[in-house]
């Protein structure tokens, strides 16, 4: 059962990085396209011609959304990344210093497995 939570993490990843490096690129290329395309030709008579200037503006905020989208996606991970190195150090630097002090076996134990637990894959 591990072994098939195992794969579906990595279709997850793998799929993630397909849509933010392939999908989201091309659907925003083609939403700015799309809008400054109908913004171009556009002269507008009437609220029919309006209703087009808004379909193109629309199209040009759905692409907007869709670049902050992935931009936050990179940022965040990345700051996250650090995140979890800055924390891995602290950890490392108190277990360290656990490991010096006299401590009975029965609390490591008992700390190692809260820690698992914690840490434990979903």
């Amino acid at each position: 059962m591990n072994a098939r939570a195992g794969e579906d993490g990595m279709f997850e990843r793998w799929s993630g990085r397909l849509f933010y490096r392939v999908f989201l690129p091309i659907a925003v290329v083609v939403n700015l396209g799309l809008g400054l395309v109908i913004l171009t030709y556009l002269r507008p008579e009437g609220s029919l011609g309006w209703l087009e200037v808004t379909t193109g503006a629309f199209c040009c905020v759905v692409a907007g959304w869709l670049a902050a989208s992935a931009w936050s996606k990179s940022y965040w991970g990345k700051a996250m990344a650090r995140q979890i190195t800055a924390w891995r150090q602290i950890a490392d630097a108190i277990f360290t210093w656990l490991e010096e002090v006299p401590l009975p076996a029965e609390s490591l134990q008992r700390l190692k497995r809260s820690l698992d637990e914690v840490y434990a894959p979903r």
